[in-house]
């Protein structure tokens, strides 16, 4: 049971790492092309590349164990142009997400659970759950049957963890945006966040080199 222990921990870290690897260069690969597209010219942007690795992670935790590591680099591309993809729309949209938290956990986070319903493998769960009555959908099929049990309890838990979500936080914002507290008046926003809610003062580091006084914070 031990060395099962070493080999479901060893197969996590690989899966783990090869669907950030996926997710960061299909983002990175898809992001350029739809810069060429719109702009003419060929630019990276390393914002994406970060954040489709950190959509590769999110996708393939709850996955990392049972599937195999081909399909956890499916995961993580998947996981990388949906992020880009819902992004751009939240950008079209006018929806503001200034570090894009809904592709990267939601979106991904959701893809990532529908993931295990459809490339959970019988050998891997036996491994780590000891039984492989339910498996995913694509492993269902290979055995001449199309049951989907697995993938269902996966969706059903993407809506309740959903529903909670609506349920307890819609409440909150509303009584927030009531108080006048969900967002900034304008004019504390042009002053700066920091001095009206935290009391603090804006730094800005001068650029300078290693170990000269240019390196020092400047006060505002």
């Amino acid at each position: 049971m031990l060395d099962d222990n070493y080999l479901v921990v060893s197969h996590t870290a690989i899966n783990t790492t090869l669907s950030a690897a996926a997710g960061c260069v299909m983002t990175l690969f898809l992001s350029t092309i739809v810069g060429v597209h719109f702009t003419g010219e060929v630019t990276f942007n390393l914002q994406y590349p970060m954040n489709g690795c950190l959509s590769g992670l999110v996708a393939i935790t709850a996955g990392c164990s049972v599937v195999e590591s081909w399909a956890s680099i499916v995961i993580g591309l998947v996981s990388g142009a949906l992020y880009l993809t819902c992004s751009k729309l939240l950008v079209q949209w006018k929806i503001d997400d200034a570090v894009d938290a809904i592709p990267v956990h939601m979106i991904n986070g959701i893809w990532g659970s529908l993931s295990v319903g459809l490339f959970a493998t019988p050998d891997l769960m036996d491994r780590v759950y000891e039984t492989s009555a339910h498996v995913g959908w694509f492993y269902s099929w290979g055995r001449g049957s199309a049951d989907a049990t697995l993938l269902a309890c996966q969706v059903i838990g993407v809506l309740f963890v959903i529903g909670w979500v609506v349920c307890m936080m819609t409440p909150f914002f509303w009584s927030m945006h009531y108080c006048g507290f969900l967002r900034a008046d304008s004019l504390e926003e042009i002053v700066g966040l920091d001095i009206v809610y935290h009391g603090g003062e804006f730094r800005k580091h001068r650029r300078g080199s290693f170990g000269s006084d240019e390196g020092e914070m400047d006060e505002y």
